[in-house]
This record gives structure tokens, C-alpha cells and sequence, in this order.
């Protein structure tokens, strides 16, 4: 069972009010240092408080201001194994502690040594192509050697990170947004459930709450808050990924985008971002190379068949009937040394369609 202060169970009465903007908790929050307990607090602001929410409202908050309520908070947490993180305890992540609008509550759920570790994060768009999911997968194998990765919970690039760095054994934190037992997509339940195991699932509204839609870009500014560094691997001009790029400008983070072709609408807003200075990376050693990184993985040893087909491919990307052509086999031939390439982090494919990474393309 956690154990919380006097002060940081005064941060969760205040927090489990959803409805009330962040700016009026700040308001009650400031005076808590001062004042002998939550109901002196919440009088030295009651004038302030009525005319922002009404007399209705201010008699809620100040109802509940009691032993007995907070107890309840309390039970609930420990029930569901959810641990609360307040912008006053030690464990606060430091990364977070200056954000102009640094959450005053996280609500935990893992391993909660990862949000003071060396974070870097990965995100896209939820419609993406096969090719966008490979290379969020790879680079989510490869950087995960390095960094805690840090991303959301939605489908596409979202679930490939936490799908790869999971079954490669590397360290994960979800940010959600909504509360830690109400995750949307729901579909996603068995995969958070993962990574409450393996990893760590965060978010800044208390559980029972609802994700709504303007949830998701505020969420945003916690996963750039996070990390060290950012990766847009994919996402439309305005794309909901794009928040997070925004931040991370903010926020004087690094910032790298995957460019795409002219005409793929789902890598349109990579491309404006490469134009207005973010990194252009097409493979995970660009980002290891920026950070001086060598790479623990060595050179990636290949068998004579695959050897092979790297050859064949150098020359550009291919079909796999066109392909099978070239090298005189047949596609059930070569299809699961086609899968093995993938895994290894030298093909990506979109659909039928293979081709290798610019690491190796580069050989």
C-alpha cells in the first residue's frame, strides 16, 4: 500500500476534481503551504473560486474536503495498483518539473524507476502504412538498447513501439489519456496489460476518467516532456502526432521525422517538419549516431541467401513476384528470408513490396 504525505493527499483531493481547469487547481494548490489544512486552503480562495466555477460548484469541492473522502481516494487506488505521483514527491519525474503546465498528479501503474530514466520517444499516426509500422518496429528494437521508449496507446505506430519493444524485452512507458482502468482503444486492453508488467503505463486524470477528444493533444506534451528526443515516424499535415512535435520545439528537445515520397498523405506532415529543421532519419543508427552512440548490436550477420537478397535489393525496391524473377526462386522460397531480414532490421515492406534501409542500401 503507498504511503503519501499530508500535502500530497491535499494534491489528490484537489486532482480527483476532473472538471476543474488546471489553472484553478494551481490557484488552490498555491495556497496548501501556508494554510493549516484543505478546507482553510479552499476558503482563502473562495472568492476567487465562485466567480470562476459558482456557488454550486464550491460547495462540492469544499463537501468533500474531509477525512473520509480522501481515505476513499486512497482505497481506490491501492485497489485498482495505481500509484500517485505528485509534483511534490521525490519520484516526480525531473523532466516534467519546469513545464509551464507540468501535470500535478500522475497516476502509475509498473515500473515506476523509468520516469527518471533516459527517455526518448517515438510516435505516428494511427493510420499508417505496413511500411511506417516496420520502421517504428525497428526503431523501437534498436533505440530500446539505449533509452526507455516512450509513446502512447493508440493503434499504428503507437502499438508497433510498445509491441516491439515488449517481445525484444526493452523498457516502455504509455502515456494515456484518460484514466489508467478506461483505455481507449479499448482493443488495447491485452497490450496495456503487458506493459503494466514489463514497463510503465502513466497518465495525468485520475482513473474512472473518460478520454475525451482534447484530452489526447494536452497528453501529448508529457510524452515531448518526457524524452530526451522525439521521432515522428509518420503523420498526415494535421495530424494529432503533430502536437507532440510541437512540444518538443517548445520544449528545446530533439526533434528527428522519416521523410516520405511525394504524394503519401500519411508522411505529409514528416515532410513539413524535416522542412522546418527537424532531423531526417530513415534508420535507428541516424539517431545513434546523433547522440554518439555506438550501436551494442554490431554488424548484422547475414546468411549466403540473404546476402542474396540484399544484393537484389540494393537496386531498388521491389515486388516480391519481381523479385522471386530475379532471383530465380520462388516467392514461398524466399518470403520467411524475407521475414528474417525484416526482423533483423535490414527489409521493411509495404504490402508486397521490400525494400532495405538506407543503412544498408548504403553497404
Amino acid at each position: 500500500m503507498a504511503k503519501y504525505t499530508k500535502e500530497e493527499m491535499c494534491l489528490l483531493w484537489l486532482d480527483s476534481f476532473v472538471g476543474l481547469e488546471y489553472k484553478h487547481k494551481k490557484s488552490v494548490y498555491q495556497t496548501f503551504v501556508n494554510k493549516a489544512n484543505i478546507v482553510e486552503a479552499l476558503h482563502a480562495v473562495k472568492e476567487y473560486l465562485v466567480s470562476e466555477i459558482g456557488e454550486k460548484e464550491f460547495n462540492t469541492l469544499s463537501s468533500s474536503a474531509n477525512k473520509t473522502y480522501l481515505e476513499y481516494l486512497i482505497a481506490e487506488l491501492d485497489r485498482k495498483g495505481v500509484v500517485a505521483i505528485t509534483c511534490i514527491s521525490t519520484n516526480y519525474p525531473k523532466a516534467l518539473e519546469n513545464l509551464e503546465l507540468a501535470p500535478l498528479v500522475l497516476y502509475a501503474k509498473g515500473d515506476l524507476s523509468l520516469l527518471n530514466s533516459d527517455c526518448f520517444a517515438i510516435v505516428g499516426s494511427r493510420r499508417s502504412l505496413p511500411l511506417s509500422i516496420g520502421l517504428a518496429e525497428n526503431f523501437a528494437k534498436a533505440l530500446g538498447q539505449n533509452f526507455t521508449l516512450v509513446t502512447g496507446i493508440a493503434e499504428g505506430v503507437d502499438s508497433a513501439v510498445l509491441k516491439s519493444a515488449l517481445s525484444n524485452g526493452k523498457k516502455v512507458i504509455s502515456v494515456i489519456a484518460g484514466g489508467i482502468d478506461n483505455v481507449y482503444p479499448a482493443t488495447n486492453k491485452s497490450l496495456i496489460e503487458k506493459v503494466f508488467k514489463q514497463g510503465l503505463v502513466i497518465s495525468e486524470y485520475p482513473p474512472k476518467t473518460i478520454p475525451k477528444p482534447y484530452f489526447f493533444p494536452i497528453r501529448n506534451r508529457i510524452i515531448a516532456g518526457l524524452s530526451k528526443g522525439v521521432l515522428v515516424v509518420s503523420g498526415a499535415k494535421k495530424s494529432g502526432t503533430l502536437y507532440t512535435a510541437e512540444y518538443a520545439g517548445e520544449y528545446g528537445k530533439d526533434l528527428f521525422a522519416v521523410p516520405y515520397s511525394v504524394g503519401v498523405a500519411s508522411g505529409e506532415g514528416c515532410n513539413e517538419l524535416i522542412k522546418k529543421g527537424a532531423l531526417l532519419v530513415d534508420s535507428p543508427q541516424d539517431v545513434l549516431d546523433f547522440y554518439g552512440i555506438k550501436d551494442d548490436q554490431g554488424q548484422v550477420e547475414l546468411t549466403e541467401q540473404e546476402k542474396e537478397i540484399v544484393k537484389a535489393l540494393s537496386q531498388g525496391q521491389m515486388h516480391i513476384e519481381k523479385l522471386s524473377s530475379v532471383l530465380s526462386k520462388r516467392t514461398f522460397i524466399i518470403t520467411p528470408i524475407l521475414s528474417g531480414l525484416e526482423i533483423k532490421g535490414v527489409v521493411v515492406k509495404s504490402g508486397n513490396i521490400y525494400g532495405l534501409t538506407r543503412s544498408f542500401s548504403e553497404e
